[in-house]
């Protein structure tokens, strides 16, 4: 991995612990300045898949938490908390540079995605940042895994 490779991976795993232990007060500035070191980073482009695939999770994971997969405390809005949805901004940022491997190959993206979102969302429900019922795990895994390939998949043919 280069330099700026290691900062992104390192970067986006900051970013996780800001929004899943600090909420969306740290949340706000720790993804800020992500983004803002990201802008001098990205590529030709890249910031339609960003913001794509960070609607596209918010969405998601809105879903989920309308029909009871997910849920968090003192939430009484149909969408999901602030932390979460910079979260999506954060992740989206890493798949064309630490993640760029993975998504150069749309089914290991989407296998490793299936994997590693349930592990993600179950550390982030033993920190106490959400609850999740116990078919969200397939769900997500599923979902993901979807989401992920769909996204490298138009990714690519995007960039051919």
């Amino acid at each position: 991995m280069t330099r700026p490779q290691v900062i992104n991976a390192v970067g986006f795993q900051l970013c996780w612990f800001a929004c899943v232990v600090g909420g969306s007060a740290v949340a706000l500035p720790a993804v800020s300045i992500f983004l803002l070191w990201h802008l001098r980073q990205s590529q030709k482009n890249e910031w339609w898949l960003i913001g794509l695939l960070s609607v596209g999770g918010i969405l998601l994971d809105s879903v989920w938490l309308n029909i009871g997969l997910i849920t968090f405390a003192d939430l009484t809005l149909p969408v999901i908390p602030l932390w979460l949805a910079l979260l999506w901004c954060a992740f989206s940022a890493t798949l064309l540079h630490s993640l760029r491997w993975l998504t150069a190959r749309p089914a290991l993206l989407a296998l490793a995605a299936a994997v590693s979102a349930p592990i993600s969302y179950f550390a982030g429900s033993r920190l106490g940042a959400l609850e999740i019922s116990e078919s969200g795990y397939v769900v997500i895994a599923i979902s993901w895994a979807l989401l992920m390939f769909i996204a490298a998949t138009v990714w690519k043919k995007v960039t051919l």
